[in-house]
């Protein structure tokens, strides 16, 4: 009673598709960060019924999204849904195809939302094809009980990056609300037990009326069904603090801007002025020169006049000695200062002094106007090299207005991202608080409610325990022997330490052993699982594009760097002992390379985030792209 995953495949009107098969047994698909190994377990994850799928940009223009299926009768399904949420097309037949558009309509609706009365959805469908359709779970301590859904299944089998680290005990979510919930949803696994025969247990409640406790009740439940997709808390935390961070840096940024702009437009204003002030002296000049002119043409006239009387002179004999043209006297008749001062030659002495200072005027003007002509000159220059500046400026100014737009619309973005975390806060501080209030009414049913109640049993613990410690003995973990599963932690002891007190490095390589020891355990028992495991980066955080230097090992234990792997010891058995021993299909997305090769039965899937090589990562990459 298994399903296999055979493709996922993401199409668009107008895009290649991206498309990824799977094998039925050991599918590995490696390679660097950032080319979309984890993106395909986030699509993995919603087309299982997941709410959102991730926002990442080589998803543009990608519509529809179909996840290939092999039923547990061995008949075909394709599952198809938007990239943008809803509910699912089913087509009973294998689909994988060019374009959107060569895409036929689904002969059948699954429904996203989980309904234990109703056939239509993608839930039942696929719990009864593991058979597991109509199990119920216990989902708080009155022993009160709800429909298992298959999305109560999924995290126990597709791991992400984020789980694989996590502090939270593989088994849980991390959700305060659905804990109880999840612990029997192990129990049915690894029992093939459910929650059907327990009776809820009314507690004897002495200080709060069975009205106030149904009122609770009902508002926990609204809070629960809130907080159904909402991260842990300490996931919520830690994406507030992140939000945080990214919000005081944008701001820092944007007050770099705003001082920028500011002495852009400083800038701006002292250009003007500049203009302005040039614009003005060139009318100053302008008038000035005009009145020059005038000058200019003045002097010229002056000079004229002089001359004419000088040649005038000449040709009546004013100025040369001789008789008297004015009294007619002899020269050596003439008497000097007299009436006529009777010296004909002093009077073009003064007309020749009066040309010489008018042309000495003349040629000072003359001067001075080339002087105002090369100011002039200068003026332009100077007002043309402004008025670039000024539009330079006024580019600036729009680009930066452009970017300050951008970022505060961002900045906005964050604000109302942190606004949401908070409010999720907010919500499981509610619960906390309710279920504050119904603690006396816990403490006094804790007895009854554990005594019909029942947990794992000692031979699941112990058969359980044994495989994940053979599981880890065949990966040539430290000490596996002292490896077991705690159901009253509710989680893996290693090394005599809870996971959650090892580093991420540990908690992932113990994650992944829980999860692939899980399904083993229920392959090897004929017990309902989903039959596929998805696993991401169980062995290294970073690997650098092909090309780079590969880091050294880390040793288990210890805090890995964001770039640090584990030992080629480890990860060649990690490799072999999933070749060898899972009998499920297992997919992991992993960012180093196996050491020691994979056999012809494993499918290998290399991103090599380099478009001169064979792939460059789940969504095509166009060969005019850069590497």
């Amino acid at each position: 009673m298994r399903l296999t995953l055979t493709h996922l495949t993401f199409l668009g009107a107008d895009r290649e598709p991206a498309s990824v098969r799977f094998g039925p047994a050991v599918n590995v698909i490696r390679g660097p960060s950032d080319t979309g190994k984890s993106f395909i377990v986030d699509a993995i994850d919603f087309m299982l019924g997941g709410r959102k799928l991730k926002e990442i940009p080589e998803r543009e223009g990608y519509t529809t999204i179909l996840l290939g299926l092999i039923l547990p009768n061995g008949s075909p399904a394709t599952l198809s849904r938007s990239v943008n949420g809803g509910n699912f097309g089913l087509y009973r037949e294998h689909i994988r195809v060019v374009r959107t558009r060569n895409l036929p309509p689904p002969p059948e609706t699954l429904s996203q939302q989980h309904s234990a009365t109703s056939d239509g959805n993608l839930s039942k469908y696929l719990l009864r094809a593991i058979g597991l359709d109509g199990r119920l779970v216990r989902k708080n301590m009155h022993n009160a009980t709800d429909s298992l859904s298959f999305r109560n299944v999924v995290h126990l089998c597709v791991v992400d990056e984020t789980q694989m680290q996590s502090a939270v005990p593989p088994a849980l979510t991390g959700s305060y609300v659905t804990k109880t919930k999840e612990i029997s949803v192990l129990k049915l696994l690894l029992q093939d037990e459910d929650d059907s025969g327990l009776s809820a247990v009314q507690p004897k409640d002495k200080k709060i009326s069975a009205a106030k406790v149904d009122v609770i009740d009902r508002l926990i439940d609204n809070l629960e069904a809130q907080l159904a997709d909402v991260p842990e808390p300490s996931l919520l935390r830690e994406q507030a603090a992140r939000l945080a961070s990214s919000i005081d840096a944008l701001s820092s940024s944007l007050g770099s801007l705003v001082d920028e702009r500011g002495s852009v437009a400083q800038d701006i204003r002292k250009a003007q002025n500049s203009v302005s002030d040039a614009r003005t002296e060139q009318g100053d000049l302008l008038a000035l020169r005009s009145r020059f002119g005038l000058l200019q043409s003045q002097y010229a006239s002056d000079v004229e006049r002089l001359v004419m009387v000088r040649e005038a002179g000449n040709l009546l004999n004013y100025f040369r000695r001789g008789v008297c043209p004015f009294c007619g006297a002899e020269p050596e008749n003439q008497h000097l200062n007299t009436e006529c001062d009777g010296d004909t030659t002093a009077f073009g002495k003064a007309i020749d002094s009066q040309l010489r200072r008018t042309r000495d005027l003349a040629q000072d003007l003359a001067a001075t106007i080339e002087e105002v002509a090369q100011r002039g000159f200068a003026l332009q220059t100077e007002l043309t090299d402004t008025l670039e500046d000024l539009d330079a400026h006024r580019r600036r100014l729009a680009e930066l207005d452009a970017v300050l737009e951008e970022r505060n619309r961002d900045l906005r973005e964050l604000i109302e991202a942190r606004s949401h975390v908070e409010r999720s806060l907010g919500l499981y501080e509610q619960v906390a608080s309710l279920e504050k209030m119904k603690q006396v009414v816990a403490d006094e049913a804790a007895a009854a409610t554990s005594a019909v109640g029942a947990g794992i049993n000692l031979r699941a613990q112990r058969e359980f325990s044994a495989a994940l410690s053979a599981r880890l003995a065949a990966w040539r973990f430290p000490d596996p022997e002292s490896v077991r599963y705690d159901v009253s932690e509710q989680d893996v002891i290693a090394d005599d330490q809870l996971r959650s007190a090892h580093g991420k490095g540990v908690r992932a390589i113990l994650h992944a052993a829980f999860t692939l020891a899980l399904a083993q355990y229920c392959f090897e028992r004929d017990l309902p699982h989903p039959g596929f495991v998805v696993l991401d980066s169980p062995l290294v955080t970073y690997r650098p594009p092909d090309g780079g230097a590969t880091p050294g090992p880390v040793a288990f234990g210890s805090a890995p760097s964001s770039d640090a792997v584990v030992s080629d010891e480890i990860a060649g058995a990690f490799y072999n002992d999933l070749q060898r021993n899972c009998t499920g299909q297992v997919i992991i997305f992993e960012n180093t390379d196996p050491p020691n090769g994979l056999d012809d039965t494993t499918v290998d899937i290399i991103f090599t985030k380099n478009v001169q090589k064979e792939r460059y990562g789940f969504f095509p990459r166009s060969q005019s792209q850069s590497i």
